[in-house]
């Protein structure tokens, strides 16, 4: 979170200027009249104002309050990730400066771990802030307090130390004191999630950037991004950067930095009396956002509309498919509309057309090979499909239907065979469309889905 903040809101460097300003003078005082040097009483200030700052300036004035804490499972990889390095480079200068002001590591280390759990409590709680309650947040600060505690020991080691008694008991006060008023506040308030996700794949600084600037071009400049996780991928996929907001959901393809998927909204229900959606309308609407986001998807390419269900059965599916020498391409884009013509969710595959070879097996060749006892070969295309290595091959995709059993002619192309999908009862053969051998359907990585 503090890399999201940090990122496109310098204006809280000047907050942080500000807070130390009105801090100084009192502090410059304080110092003289407590023997404290002014500059080590400055430095405390100073670095108390930025991490107030960094992690109290509101992000998004119109996001409310989140009213929930993500718990994580991986301390470890908290720690590691570059969100928490920041968050724990964050907290040492301030702990640091403490220590040598006060003499006083241990209490200041409570202190701070308290202050670090007011602070994501009231990131929950506070509307306007567009931030994220998270424990790896609390983590990553606590242990960057203990650092900067720890150095600050070392530096006063020939200055003596304080009473040991003393110093625990006023840790214990602080500990307990701070632990139980934060309990009290946040347990009944907050909505605890606990997370299963590793840290060690949360997002770097790159996919945070292309995280924050696709949720920017989606959702408006002033959104603020809750969570940004990163997913490696295998078998010849690439990994998966998701992007969190309180307006919705996207999908990053990794490296590509391209969008793929998303969730805007909902379906709205249609008010009593007010026509549905007509397909030129939801054609209409998809274009316009296709234009805008997916222009690609708008050359050479053949587009239709089927409903899509929904409150009312209103919501229409616009997709875009993409056809070279009667072979389908694994290019796509999928849109569904609500009746107030916006989109509310979408599906992208920006994929150029690959190279083939020319098919030897012919359509009733196929299908010839496909039939099987009891079905009949009710629709077949070729199809461009990509293996585990990456590498493209024509394929003949054919659906068999058992016999009296028809697909409506309206069903949405993702129920049809060119899609790779099945429907109940159906079934699906893919064929090498040079060689007539079949291919077993997790061979070949389908492009489409």
């Amino acid at each position: 979170m503090i890399e999201a903040a940090l990122r496109g809101n310098q204006s809280l460097l000047l907050v942080a200027a500000v807070l130390w300003a009105l801090g100084a003078v009192p502090t410059w005082f304080a110092s003289r009249r407590y023997g404290v040097s002014p500059v080590w009483a400055l430095g405390a200030a100073g670095s108390l104002s930025l991490v107030l700052a960094a992690t109290l300036y509101p992000l998004s004035p119109q996001a409310p309050a989140a009213m929930t804490c993500t718990v994580q499972r991986d301390v470890v990889g908290a720690l590691l990730g570059d969100q928490g390095l920041m968050n724990a480079a964050m907290f040492v200068p301030a702990s640091f400066f403490l220590t040598v002001v006060s003499h006083r590591p241990l209490p200041v280390a409570a202190a701070t771990a308290v202050l670090s759990g007011a602070i994501e409590v009231t990131q929950a709680l506070v509307s306007g802030m567009g931030r994220a309650c998270d424990s790896a947040d609390l983590e990553a600060n606590v242990v960057g307090a203990l650092l900067g505690c720890l150095v600050g020991r070392l530096w006063l080691r020939r200055a003596g130390s304080r009473a040991l008694g003393r110093e625990i008991r006023l840790t214990s006060v602080i500990a307990v004191g701070g632990g139980a008023v934060l309990a009290a506040v946040a347990v009944p308030a907050l909505l605890f999630v606990v997370s299963d996700v590793s840290d060690g794949h949360r997002a770097d600084h790159a996919q945070t950037a292309a995280a924050t600037d696709a949720a920017h071009r989606f959702f408006g400049s002033d959104t603020a991004v809750r969570r940004v996780q990163y997913s490696p991928g295998g078998s010849g996929q690439p990994g998966r950067v998701e992007v969190a907001t309180a307006a919705g959901n996207l999908v990053l393809d990794w490296p590509s930095r391209e969008v793929s998927s998303g969730v805007l909204g909902s379906v709205p229900e249609l008010p009593e009396g007010r026509p549905q959606l007509s397909d030129e309308a939801a054609l209409a609407a998809g274009t316009d956002f296709a234009r805008a986001h997916f222009p690609w998807a708008l050359s050479d390419s053949a587009t239709t509309v089927y409903p899509a269900g929904g409150p009312g059965g209103t919501a229409r599916l616009v997709q875009w498919r993409s056809r070279v020498d009667g072979v389908l391409m694994p290019m796509r884009l999928d849109l569904v509309v609500g009746d107030d013509r916006r989109v509310v969710s979408f599906s992208a595959r920006h994929i150029p057309p690959p190279a083939l070879p020319k098919p030897a097996v012919s359509a009733e060749r196929a299908k010839e090979l496909a039939t099987r006892p009891g079905m009949t070969v009710t629709g077949g295309e070729l199809i461009a499909k990509a293996d585990q290595r990456g590498e493209w091959h024509l394929c003949w995709l054919l659906a068999l239907t058992p016999a009296g059993l028809t697909i409506p002619s309206d069903a949405p192309a993702r129920a049809r065979p060119a899609q790779g999908g099945e429907s109940p009862g159906q079934a699906v053969v893919f064929l090498d469309a040079v060689t007539g051998e079949p291919i077993r359907s997790g061979g070949l990585l389908d492009a489409n889905h």
